[in-house]
């Protein structure tokens, strides 16, 4: 949903100046936060969006586009501490390769408070590839984060887990999934001899036999199964789960 717009406005701009007032003009009407950058990543313009929610004065340069003399990572402290260094590093890579790049922070706003935002930057060339500028995207992304941590605390308070599954393994669980040490937080891409490796060794053989027919049916599924916990401990754990077309 991001990347169409930023690679929108790099075709449309590819030959105007990083301070050409048209491309400001363009940015303004976006309905989202957008910016752009020099080459050296100093962030020269923000929107009037992005502008209003900073609580920037209307002679502020960034509105303007007048910035000159900033440093590549002058947009770090418009971020909460805890997203930084983290913000710092990927914007360093995407200025490194010249390739673009995408991160999610939250953001100081007027009031004083933080909302999270996905944010996208695209290179901008010319046509000899030479880097022009740097477009990027703002998307406001907080509730659906408040909706994330919701869901995660619905599952620690009711002891429940989710998670997803392809013929690989699993895509993702969740941190109460199987409430153990080494799968406490949410995981990408755990393999089936992982999971396998938490259940109860009398019921593997059930559970992989379930496995394969799940895969190979593509049916909804319902069964109970025992996982070995931390220091023996055994858990009946019900499976449930629905193909996702």
């Amino acid at each position: 949903m991001i990347s169409p717009i930023a690679i929108d406005l790099a075709s449309v701009t590819q030959k105007r100046p990083p301070l050409g007032p048209e491309l400001q003009i363009a940015l303004n009407p976006i309905p989202a936060q957008t910016w752009y950058a020099i080459p050296s990543g100093a962030l020269t313009f923000v929107n009037e969006r992005a502008a209003d929610y900073l609580g920037l004065p209307k002679d502020h340069p960034l509105r303007f586009g007048t910035v000159t003399g900033a440093d590549w990572d002058s947009n770090i402290p418009l971020l909460h501490p805890d997203d930084r260094e983290e913000t710092r590093r990927i914007w360093s890579d995407c200025l490194r390769t010249g390739c673009a790049g995408e991160v999610s922070f939250r953001v100081h706003n007027a009031e004083g408070g933080y909302r999270w935002f996905l944010s996208r930057a695209e290179p901008v060339r010319a046509a000899d590839g030479t880097l022009l500028y740097w477009i990027g995207v703002n998307l406001d992304i907080d509730e659906r984060k408040q909706s994330e941590f919701y869901f995660a605390e619905g599952q620690r308070l009711a002891h429940t887990g989710s998670w997803a599954f392809i013929p690989a393994g699993f895509e993702y669980w969740s941190s109460e999934l199987f409430q153990n040490p080494r799968t406490r937080s949410e995981r990408q891409g755990a393999d089936k001899g992982e999971y396998l490796g938490l259940v109860h060794p009398e019921d593997r053989a059930f559970v992989e036999q379930q496995i394969q027919e799940i895969l190979a049916t593509h049916r909804a599924f319902d069964f109970t199964k025992r996982i070995v916990r931390p220091h023996g401990q055994i858990r009946s754990v019900r499976w449930v789960g629905v193909p996702a077309i």
